[in-house]
Formats: structure tokens, C-alpha cells, sequence
């Protein structure tokens, strides 16, 4: 009999797409490289750095041969300078003399899930890393690993997205995205995100405007379409709206709309949990 714990958890989805070779084993060799290597990582805001706590791979195989999921201890923490000490009572400076550098302060930690059939990764919404450093060291430590050869974006709430193609008016449209990891596109879409493909950019950027006289026109199988079904995994987009004839035009940034996974229970592991949520979702 399985155990169950019915603990709600909600989860954040992160596509990490290779620019070639999208196989795979291609991904569990990349975090191979992380294991080995644990580059570290400084982050743009706040004075942390990051690296891997641990990584540890599925002894369980897929059909394919590869660990279903891979499991990844991220840490964030400050580098200390010895040489920066104050003594705030006595007002003097203090030299930290034989520190040990191995030592950081301020440390935080996370668990990441990585699913090599799919190349998506979950980590719960309430994780004491940030969504933001999450990204932002995954883009810099695969990059380490094979240098402009990975892409990582943040899988966005479809909801937010249909509100941009259900809209009455769209004035303004901005896209940044990649192409896809082969998606199941039909029509003008699969053959936009085929030839962003061929070009090999690491990223294509868009902006149309119009004006609410005259509102840019939507076509069913045209770009506004196209790039907002191809944002939903692999970029962002940023929209100004009119949702209905009378309404006020709002501002949308995609981005501040991060899907969120609701698992209702973990089942015998969280391993395993996630792994059959995440497959469940996403199709490849």
C-alpha cells in the first residue's frame, strides 16, 4: 500500500530548453556536468552566490533509459570578506585573520526537480530562493557547463495569456522568446518557430503598436497568436489591452504571471510526486 500525505504544495514550472541536441540524454549529461563542476554563481541582486548543495539521479529508468527525475539541492548564501568586520561598539574596524574561506553566512536552500523526458523543472512557490536567482543560476551554471547552449524560462500562467488573445483592443505588443524544444505547432506558428530555429538566435524580440483608434489585428493562426503560445514556455510577453469594448486599458507583463502547479498529496515519495504531476502536464 502507498503512503499518502495529504499535504497541499504548489509548485512553480521552469522549461529549460537546449538550443541543440534536444535529446534527453542531453540534459542528464548537462547536470552531470553540475554535479562535477557545482559552478558558483553570483547573483545580480543582494549580495549572494549560489551553488549545489548536492544532485542526485533516479535509479528508476524511463522507457528511454534515462533517470526519470533528477533532484537538485540549490543553496544561497553571502561570501564573507574578513577584511570587512566592524565592531559596531567599540566603532573599529577588524581584520578576521585565518579565516576559512569555505565558510559563507546567511545561507538559504532549496529543492529543485528535474524531469529529462519533458526538461522541465518544479520547485515549490514558497522556497526561500527566489524564482528570479533560481533562473538566473541555472542560466549561468548550464552556460558554464556548455557555454551558449541553454535556454531557461519560466513556464507562464496560460490564463493571463488567453486574456491577451480574448482581448477587445491590443495596442501595444512586445514579445521575447525562443524557439521551442520541437513543439506539437501546427500552421504560420510551426513554421515561424522553425525558422527562429534555423537562424540559431539565442533570442528574438518583437514589438508591434497600434493605437485605440486603431488596434492591432489578431488572425487566428497569425504573429500575436503564434508568439503568445510560444511565450508560454520560452519567453515572455508584454501587452497593453483593452479586455472588453468599454474597459480601461491595462498594462500586462507575463512574467509577473508564473504558472503555479496545485499537487494535492505526495504519494510514497516526493520524487516520484512530482514527477507524475509534471508528466501529466507537460506533453513532449
Amino acid at each position: 500500500m502507498n503512503r499518502i500525505s495529504n499535504r497541499r504544495t504548489t509548485w512553480y514550472a521552469i522549461n529549460i530548453k537546449a538550443r541543440r541536441d534536444q535529446f534527453p540524454e542531453h540534459y542528464v549529461q548537462a547536470f552531470r556536468g553540475l554535479q562535477n563542476q557545482n559552478p558558483l554563481v553570483k547573483f545580480p541582486r543582494g549580495g549572494k552566490s549560489g551553488s549545489l548543495k548536492n544532485v542526485t539521479f533516479s535509479e528508476i529508468l524511463d522507457e528511454a533509459r534515462n533517470p526519470k527525475w533528477i533532484h537538485i539541492g540549490l543553496l544561497s548564501y553571502t561570501i564573507v570578506d574578513p577584511e570587512a568586520f566592524y565592531n559596531r561598539r567599540s566603532g573599529e574596524n577588524v581584520t578576521m585573520n585565518d579565516w576559512n574561506e569555505d565558510i559563507v553566512a546567511n545561507k538559504n536552500e532549496t529543492d529543485l526537480y528535474f524531469i529529462p523526458s519533458v526538461h522541465v523543472l518544479a520547485v515549490q512557490c514558497n522556497s526561500k530562493i527566489s524564482l528570479n536567482n533560481i533562473v538566473f543560476y541555472l542560466t549561468e551554471a548550464l552556460n558554464v557547463i556548455e557555454s551558449d547552449a541553454f535556454d531557461v524560462d519560466v513556464v507562464k500562467d496560460r490564463g493571463i495569456l488567453e486574456r491577451i488573445l480574448n482581448a477587445h483592443a491590443v495596442t501595444h505588443f512586445y514579445a521575447n522568446i525562443s524557439y521551442s524544444n520541437h513543439s506539437h505547432a501546427e500552421g504560420f506558428q510551426a513554421a515561424f518557430d522553425e525558422k527562429m530555429r534555423e537562424m540559431e538566435a539565442s533570442r528574438i524580440e518583437f514589438t508591434a503598436k497600434g493605437s485605440k483608434e486603431h488596434p492591432l489585428k489578431s488572425e487566428e493562426d497569425g504573429i500575436i497568436k503564434s508568439l503568445v503560445s510560444l511565450s508560454e514556455e520560452n519567453g515572455y510577453i508584454q501587452a497593453t489591452i483593452q479586455e472588453t469594448e468599454n474597459a480601461r486599458f491595462e498594462k500586462i507583463d507575463s512574467s509577473d504571471h508564473p504558472c503555479k502547479i496545485e499537487i494535492p498529496q505526495i504519494v510514497e515519495d516526493i520524487c516520484s510526486t512530482v514527477y507524475n504531476a509534471i508528466r501529466s502536464i507537460f506533453h513532449r
